[in-house]
């Protein structure tokens, strides 16, 4: 497996936004309509960012939805993707949604603490070898033919085929947040659209 290489950890509290969430008094009446989607009145920084791009912002959030509320992996197993891709990509505010996002999945403190580190050895084989195809998607943008082979006897033919683009897309959503410096939201419950 190659040896994956961290980015440095951002911290959206320390910096100052490229580009500020988009406030309610300024958002247009196409803006509303999209963001009301997301979570009515309590919109995360870092849909009423994004959604300043609206036609983008539509194209997004199907897959968005469609990968996090509708993942072909059970929540724990997501959430194990979503985590160590976001590390491994230094990105604090997904780590610091997903962390409680983790939790109602079952993921534990222990589990947090692994998916931020080494891996855990009382992780099932199946957990490893997710978390070693995160790893490799991050580094060499692919999934060697060692982890595939063991993949292939333990994915469906969907799950195989989502790994890649689950894992892409945070690694996608963790470099836009960190370019633009999308700050923490403040006690939001969490990023689950369409809820």
């Amino acid at each position: 497996m190659p040896d994956p290489q961290l980015a440095k950890p951002h911290s959206p509290t320390t910096d100052v936004s490229r580009l500020p969430p988009l406030d309610p008094e300024h958002r247009t009446e196409e803006q509303r309509r999209l963001l009301a989607v997301v979570q009515g009145g309590q919109v995360p920084h870092l849909f009423s960012t994004l959604v300043q791009h609206p036609a983008l912002f539509r194209a997004w959030l199907p897959l968005c939805v469609q990968l996090l509320r509708d993942s072909a992996f059970p929540p724990r197993e997501r959430e194990f993707l979503i985590i160590r891709a976001s590390w491994r990509c230094g990105c604090a505010y997904e780590l610091e949604n997903h962390r409680s996002i983790g939790a109602r999945a079952g993921l534990t403190d222990d589990d947090f603490a692994a998916l931020t580190g080494e891996t855990s050895p009382t992780w099932t084989q199946r957990e490893q070898l997710l978390v070693a195809a995160a790893d490799e998607l991050h580094a060499g943008h692919t999934i060697t033919d060692a982890t595939w082979h063991e993949l292939s006897a333990l994915l469906s033919t969907e799950q195989l085929i989502e790994l890649p683009m689950l894992v892409g897309h945070y690694i996608m959503l963790a470099d836009t947040l960190r370019a633009l410096r999308v700050p923490l939201d403040a006690a939001l419950p969490d990023l689950r659209p369409g809820q």
